[in-house]
């Protein structure tokens, strides 16, 4: 019998910077670690402004450089009738995490993206990954860097309580 896949949304505001950022990079270290088969990853934004649009060039170009490819990427919303597809719902910030809870969803099926990094313990502030959307080239290699690490913290937590 097969292991059952996990369905992980990871979600921001308007699905164009963090979300799908975070979703590439989770397919990429599930493929490098040989677990891609146990997980369907997508992103999600709460807010409507950018449904059918591309990920923000910035997403694009920081995703390049590290040999991801994020072109491809159509950003899509998360809505009271989608919200039970998922087994985790991750929320970049304290924000999602509100607009989630607001949509029905359970609390346990709302993680913060940084929630498992060593020494981030409490929801709060903490635990968020800054939106990059009105900042400069140095704010997406900044959200790239904290959502490599974030990611691979929280695979290993979904490993861990799903073995």
């Amino acid at each position: 019998m097969s292991k059952p896949t996990l369905r992980i949304l990871f979600v921001c505001l308007g699905n164009i910077c963090r979300s799908p950022l975070a979703e590439i990079i989770a397919k990429h270290i599930a493929n490098e670690r040989n677990i891609s088969q146990l997980f369907h990853f997508e992103s999600a934004g709460t807010g409507d402004w950018h449904i059918g649009a591309q990920a923000d060039p910035r997403s694009i170009a920081i995703a390049q450089q590290h040999g991801l490819d994020l072109k491809k990427h159509c950003a899509q919303q998360v809505t009271t009738h989608n919200v039970h597809h998922w087994d985790y719902l991750i929320a970049m910030d304290h924000e999602n995490r509100i607009n989630l809870l607001a949509m029905g969803v359970p609390k346990h099926k709302i993680l913060m993206m940084r929630q498992f990094e060593e020494n981030i313990h409490d929801i709060n502030d903490a635990q968020t990954v800054s939106d990059p959307y009105y900042g400069g080239e140095n704010g997406f290699k900044d959200a790239y860097k904290v959502l490599n690490h974030s990611t691979t913290c929280l695979l290993d937590e979904l490993l861990e309580k799903h073995p």
